[in-house]
């Protein structure tokens, strides 16, 4: 299963209340006393065939409804506050981490690649958690709590460090070697062909966050860093501004 069992029982019980199920209900097409299936509740200790059986006969689903269910009820944090983004660049170290978390790597491979301690990746992920950001789990794992496809505070503290940080560096190569493209097209639109060419490039962008997500399962090794950008907007270099007439209606 890709979600937490804690988390697929917590939907069982949310199904249950909804259809006015109790607990005894579930002791009789489980052969168990109410108080051992309050017991299983309350550890949140259910065998998978107990699951099975719970999800058939009395919520008429298969378990991979219920799987289902649970991912689509999940919640993931789409923006963040001003205080967390603020946070986020305030330490260089806490910002490598909360990227490499993003791009789903564990503690053991941030502190193999970055000049960074187990104490201080630790330190950041307690951090991330009181944010919440992440949760950690006992094995070691870090599940995200945020969507890898959050939205910046529009002129927020990460857009600002971007454009002052990020957009330069990222754009000052040549885009030659393989695996690196470059486009620049400028040409005159309608609103409507805007609107149209903008929800193309919105899939584009899905696209590359579900390769992003899928690929996420695979082990560093076999994964590169890639940064994305896409950007459009109506826009004349300030060379050509300054040329224009006060009057003119239309831009080359």
């Amino acid at each position: 299963m890709s979600y937490e069992v804690n988390q697929i029982i917590e939907t069982l019980k949310q199904l249950l209340k909804e259809k006015g199920f109790r607990q005894a209900d579930v002791g009789a097409v489980l052969n168990l006393g109410e108080a051992r299936v309050k017991q299983m509740f309350g550890k949140n200790d259910f065998h998978i065939n107990r699951l099975v059986v719970v999800c058939n006969e009395l919520l008429d689903m298969e378990l991979a409804d219920l799987v289902q269910i649970t991912q689509d009820r999940q919640k993931y944090i789409e923006q963040l506050t001003e205080k967390q983004e603020k946070q986020l660049i305030s330490d260089e170290r806490l910002l490598v981490v909360s990227v490499s978390v993003m791009n789903n790597w564990t503690a053991t491979e941030i502190v193999e690649k970055y000049e960074i301690t187990d104490a201080e990746c630790h330190r950041h992920l307690v951090t991330l958690e009181k944010l919440k950001l992440i949760s950690r789990r006992a094995n070691g794992r870090i599940k995200l709590l945020i969507d890898r496809n959050f939205q910046w505070i529009p002129n927020g503290p990460l857009e600002q460090f971007f454009r002052q940080h990020v957009q330069s560096d990222f754009l000052d190569a040549s885009f030659n070697s393989p695996g690196e493209v470059r486009l620049f097209r400028t040409g005159m639109l309608t609103s409507k062909s805007a609107e149209e060419l903008t929800r193309r490039i919105d899939k584009v962008v899905n696209d590359f966050m579900l390769l992003n997500r899928e690929d996420a399962q695979l082990e560093l090794q076999h994964r590169v860093g890639y940064s994305f950008l896409v950007a459009m907007r109506p826009w004349l270099m300030p060379s050509f501004t300054k040329l224009l007439r006060k009057d003119s209606v239309s831009e080359p």
